[in-house]
């Protein structure tokens, strides 16, 4: 399939990580949206101390979906180094966690749009390479900056803050209001 004229080396010559990385969007989605603990989740981040008088133990839900997401960002890591790249090298990822980040404020925290803002910076990101590729008259240093600037841009939107949860980065004491 991978021979296919056009489409077949975009969709079927990549590594499994890749395509797990795809699949876990849906499945994000519905573990979010669709079940307890997804209600929990998001419970926890818009409003813990209604979640606590439910019975929600939000100290347990909030340490499991950061355990969880550092997993996550783990078996991203080795992704890169494994199966695009095959090396080790310091300094591998550059700011890619940070672009990570990013994207959840750009994506709305829902999995298609960080999805989404994914593609966006991978398609600026090729675009640099291939402005220094064509010899196009953008010094390569200003083509490098193109995503990390598309990123600060998109942080930058004012719009973007009213969308995360309520109690982003906010301590729960229980019994306090």
């Amino acid at each position: 399939m991978a021979d296919i004229p056009v489409i077949g080396e975009i969709f079927f010559n990549h590594s499994l990580m890749t395509y797990g990385a795809f699949a876990l969007v849906p499945l994000a989605w519905w573990v979010l949206n669709k079940t307890t603990w997804g209600l929990k989740v998001r419970s926890v981040g818009q409003n813990p101390e209604a979640a606590d008088s439910l019975g929600v133990n939000v100290i347990q839900v909030r340490y499991t979906a950061v355990t969880l997401g550092g997993v996550l960002a783990g078996i991203a890591g080795a992704s890169l180094s494994i199966s695009l790249l095959g090396i080790f090298q310091e300094n591998l990822t550059n700011g890619m966690g940070f672009i990570a980040v990013a994207l959840v404020y750009f994506g709305s925290w829902k999995p298609v749009g960080v999805l989404a803002g994914a593609l966006l910076f991978s398609i600026v990101n090729a675009l640099q390479l291939w402005v220094q590729v064509l010899n196009l008259n953008i010094p390569s240093d200003v083509a490098v900056m193109l995503p990390y600037l598309l990123t600060i841009i998109a942080l930058a939107l004012p719009f973007r803050r009213s969308l995360q949860p309520a109690m982003l980065t906010k301590p729960f004491t229980r019994g306090e209001n």
